[in-house]
This record gives structure tokens, C-alpha cells and sequence, in this order.
């Protein structure tokens, strides 16, 4: 039915075990992985000690250090993470468009993120931090959701300048706070001296 509103509370505990949850079973190829390979590791370890005299006999014949078995271990975990790791971002790109035109819009409410498949607004009270990333863009988050406006989206230097001014001014004194050390000196003054 359209027109369905719904009103509810989501504490924060609830929310991180609902992400751990979520994420397993979206890609649960990925956790599966993850435990095999952990299971592998200890086992892996469990025998070099448990078989350390002959190990060792085996490995002086061959020329090779004491130390060989517990390296390989070490760098074949590391490598099957990253391999994991990497199987999972692929998944994940599956999922959505990444890479599709985003319109962004500041507005009396907030700020707009637009996609063909999805729009956020970030109301004002909402933002909880701001960053001028100088070789990036303009970083704005609400609690661990970050969203860019590059560079590239604004005609010039100044037009970013004014957009980070704007929107730290309305922020609330708490997310300005966290803002500081990320807004550079040069457009705090230049709003201090625009607002007199």
C-alpha cells in the first residue's frame, strides 16, 4: 500500500548487531571464507608445533630455516585475506551502481545526494562533521555515513570555499566542534570578516 508511515525507535546496540548480522548473510561466501581460512591458520600451527622435531630434520636436509613454516603460514593468511577481501569489494560492487552521476543540491533543509536509484537528505541538525579535504573535496558525515563532493564538481577553488563556509554555519556547535581541525584557518577568517 502506498502512503505507509511508520514511526520507530532503532538504539545504536541493536543497529551494530543488525549491521554484523546483515553483512553475513549478504555475503556470506565472503564469512565463510573468512572462518575457513582462520580454521586453516590454526590448524596450520597447531601442526608445525606439534610436529616440530621432524619438521625441523625435514628442513635442515633441505637447507631451509627453522623459521620457514611459521613465515609461510604468516604470508599464505595474509595473501588468502587480501584475496577474501578483494572477493568481497567485487560482491559489494555488484550490488549498486557506484560509479553512477550523483546530483547534489543545498537546500533550506539540508543537503541532497541524488542518484537515479536513491537520494539522501542530510538535514542540518543531522551533519555531524565536516571536512575541506584539499585534494579531494567537501566531506560531509552523519555518524559513520560520509558523502564527497569532489573537486571536480565545483567550477572553481572559491565556489568550494563558499559551499564549506555555508554549511559550517549551520552547523550545530557540537559538529562544528569535531569540525575544526579539518576547516583550514583561511575560511574561518574569511567568514569571520564576511559576517562583520
Amino acid at each position: 500500500m502506498l502512503g505507509r508511515e511508520l514511526t520507530y525507535h532503532m538504539p545504536f546496540e541493536r543497529l551494530v548487531k543488525l549491521s554484523r548480522t546483515a553483512s553475513r548473510k549478504a555475503f556470506g561466501s565472503s564469512w565463510w571464507l573468512l572462518a575457513f581460512i582462520f580454521a586453516v591458520y590454526v590448524i596450520a600451527f597447531a601442526l608445525v608445533i606439534m610436529f616440530a622435531g621432524p619438521l625441523n630434520t625435514w628442513l635442515a636436509m633441505y637447507g631451509l630455516p627453522e623459521m620457514f613454516p611459521i613465515v609461510a603460514i604468516i604470508i599464505g593468511f595474509f595473501a588468502a585475506f587480501w584475496w577474501v577481501r578483494r572477493r568481497g569489494l567485487k560482491q559489494a560492487k555488484q550490488r549498486a551502481d557506484y560509479d553512477s552521476e550523483v546530483r547534489f543540491r543545498e537546500d533550506p533543509d539540508g543537503l541532497r545526494f541524488a542518484t537515479p536509484e536513491i537520494e539522501y537528505l542530510l538535514r542540518w541538525q543531522g551533519i555531524s562533521q565536516l571536512m575541506l579535504l584539499e585534494s579531494d573535496g567537501v566531506l560531509v558525515s552523519h555518524g559513520n555515513l560520509f558523502f564527497l563532493v569532489p573537486n571536480e564538481a565545483f567550477r572553481d577553488a572559491a565556489e568550494r570555499d563558499a559551499l564549506t563556509r555555508d554549511v559550517f554555519a549551520r552547523l550545530n556547535a557540537t559538529a562544528q566542534e569535531r569540525s575544526l581541525n579539518f576547516i583550514p584557518a583561511r575560511l574561518m577568517q574569511a567568514g569571520n570578516t564576511a559576517g562583520t
